[in-house]
Formats: C-alpha cells, structure tokens, sequence
C-alpha cells in the first residue's frame, strides 16, 4: 500500500513540470496571438513566438503522456542534474543580461561552449567548432530573416 502511494507521487510529480509546460506554452500562445504572424518567407514579429508556444506545447504533451518511471532515489540527484539546471539557468541569464554590451556572435558561442563542455562533457576541440558554427548559423539565419542582432564588441 505504502509503495503504490510513492508510485502515485511520483509519477504525479514527473507530469506536474509537464502540465506546467504545457500551461505557459498555451499562456504565451494567446499572449502571441494578438501579434501579426506573416508568412514563412516574410515572418512576422508573431511568427517566431507561435512557433516557440507551439513546441512547448508539443513537448510538455509528449512528456504528459509518457512521463516515464521516476526512479526511487532520482536520478537527477544522484548524478548532479539539480545543480546542472541551476548552472544552465544561471547561464541563460547572464546570456540575457551580456548580450546587449558584448553581443550576440560572441554570447552565443559562449553559452554553447558552457553547454556542450561544461554540461555535456563533449570535447574541447568539439565544443569549440560547433559553438563557432553554430553561432554563425544563426547569426546568418536571424540577420537573413531581418532580425536585428546586437553587435557588441565585435562590431557586426
């Protein structure tokens, strides 16, 4: 009896993040409504928004439907995941608060470093190339879609 009430505890608290999810993707969705969408050639200031709302939908629906089996002793705890979230959350706000004076190239290519090194362990050389290119990549992506970026130190 005991342990059929911790099973049910614990697969409430693996969907709760989810229905979470799901609930701020919908909030922001309506928030996003009232913006003009465009078209996939000529976004709109609503374009990128809906389709983020979207795709958090989608993912806290996936996760909503098979949450999987929470472990007795949690994973996350044993391996460092609680502290890996913080450090990523802290990151993306230091991303948030950097990107105006030093600019977006160069944030970018940080925080995939911090992410693929720090919190993936992928290696240096790795690490590197794909920060380098993929903060390129969307650098080249936002600016051909008309998104102004800041420029920073760098200039561009």
């Amino acid at each position: 009896m005991e342990r059929e009430i911790a099973d049910r505890r614990g697969r409430l608290r693996s969907r709760l993040p989810a229905a979470v999810l799901i609930g701020l993707g919908l909030a922001a969705l309506y928030a996003a409504s009232s913006l003009p969408f465009g078209t996939a050639r000529q976004p709109d200031s609503g374009f990128y928004p809906t389709l983020v709302c979207v795709a958090l939908i989608v993912f806290g629906g996936l996760a909503l439907a098979d949450p999987g089996r929470p472990s007795p002793h949690g994973e996350a705890s044993a391996s460092g995941g609680h502290a890996r979230v913080w450090v990523v959350a802290a990151a993306l706000a230091a991303y948030a608060w950097a990107i105006t004076p030093v600019g977006f190239l160069l944030c970018t290519a940080a925080l995939l470093v911090l992410l693929l090194r720090g919190i993936g362990g992928v290696s240096w050389l790795i690490s590197l190339a794909a920060a380098a290119i993929g903060s390129a990549a969307c650098y080249g992506l936002f600016t051909q879609l008309g998104m102004p970026l800041p420029a920073g130190v760098l200039g561009f």
